[in-house]
């Protein structure tokens, strides 16, 4: 499973076997689009995607070859996006990775793991 840590600074844990496999600066939603706490199972993966939405100012953004996506929870996922850091709310309500460590998680999980999201 998958555990989201919504405290500063945000992190993920991939549990293997009652132990952490894999412990990780994420980014969480911002206000407006806040990636809701919750036990969700992965339902969908991609290891490369396109994300359409609207963001909370309105605007509406294409992102395409979104990579090594698992979804969770409606439109929200775990995956890799390129940004200057990790650990602080960032997304339009995803949980957002390095690439590189977003590639690590995505052979780790499955469909039907549990994504934990606390905070």
């Amino acid at each position: 499973r998958g555990t989201v840590s919504k405290g500063q600074p945000e992190s993920l844990e991939v549990h293997r076997d009652n132990r952490i496999a894999l412990k990780a600066p994420t980014n969480t939603g911002v206000p407006g689009a806040v990636t809701q706490s919750g036990v969700f199972p992965i339902f969908a993966r991609f290891a490369s995607t396109t994300m359409t939405g609207t963001n909370p100012d309105g605007t509406h953004y294409v992102d395409h070859g979104v990579p090594w996506v698992n979804y969770f929870n409606g439109g929200d996922a775990v995956h890799g996006f390129n940004r200057p850091s990790y650990g602080s709310p960032q997304s339009n309500g995803c949980v957002e990775l390095p690439p590189s460590t977003a590639a690590m998680v995505f052979r780790m999980l499955k469909i039907g793991d549990i994504v934990v999201v606390r905070g």
